[in-house]
């Protein structure tokens, strides 16, 4: 496969895992529906400052690391979901608690620099990202082309996430509900929380 047809099968494949649901897109959209501006962008940082991570682990066949050490990777996933659960928790808990205590909690649980911290523990938080990204570069034989290719293709991947978790937060941000403390709004925070809770058990649960 020419570096051309590499490149391209990987943006491809690249897409539609950025388009399925996932605890980053979890993650983002309850940030984008209840915090300022600036916590989503610091979230949607942090998510693709952890894509750059696992590129570059993908890349240099880091995945022989984890295999060398199944401790480590499942040490990572136990703290990583345990923390995406312990966040979920807190967003439902602020969306049923009375809104003037749901907005001095927001505020101190979703401010840029936790909600910076927050995306970065759930991208980098699920080892499995490392095994999708290793099977990707495998499968589109990226990890056989020159060093070059290879850089190229993860920064493929970075763009096309940035694009979309650019769109797909100006969107969050025109809706009604979006820093809404009205009742649709607490709803749907506490269905965002509860959806992380669950991640957060699947990724602790799962062996």
């Amino acid at each position: 496969m020419n570096p051309a047809d590499t490149l391209l099968a990987l943006a491809g494949l690249w897409l539609i895992a950025v388009l399925t649901p996932g605890p980053n897109m979890i993650l983002f959209t309850a940030v984008g529906l209840s915090s300022p501006t600036r916590s989503m962008v610091a979230s949607a940082i942090a998510i693709l400052l952890g894509t750059l991570c696992w590129g570059f682990a993908g890349l240099f066949g880091l995945f022989w690391l984890f295999e060398l050490f199944p401790a480590a990777a499942l040490a990572v996933k136990l703290v990583g979901g345990a923390y995406l659960a312990w966040m979920g928790l807190k967003i439902m808990r602020q969306n049923i608690s009375p809104p003037a205590e749901t907005r001095r909690v927001e505020a101190e649980a979703l401010g840029p620099r936790r909600a910076f911290f927050t995306g970065l523990a759930t991208a980098l938080g699920n080892p499995k990202s490392l095994v999708f990204v290793s099977s990707l570069f495998a499968v589109t034989h990226l990890a056989e082309q020159p060093l070059a290719i290879g850089l190229a293709g993860v920064g493929i991947m970075v763009a096309m996430s940035t694009l979309y978790y650019g769109v797909f937060g100006l969107a969050l941000r025109k809706l009604p509900i979006a820093r809404s403390p009205g009742p649709v709004g607490r709803a749907l925070g506490i269905g965002t929380g509860a959806i992380m809770v669950a991640y957060g058990g699947k990724m602790i649960w799962e062996r």
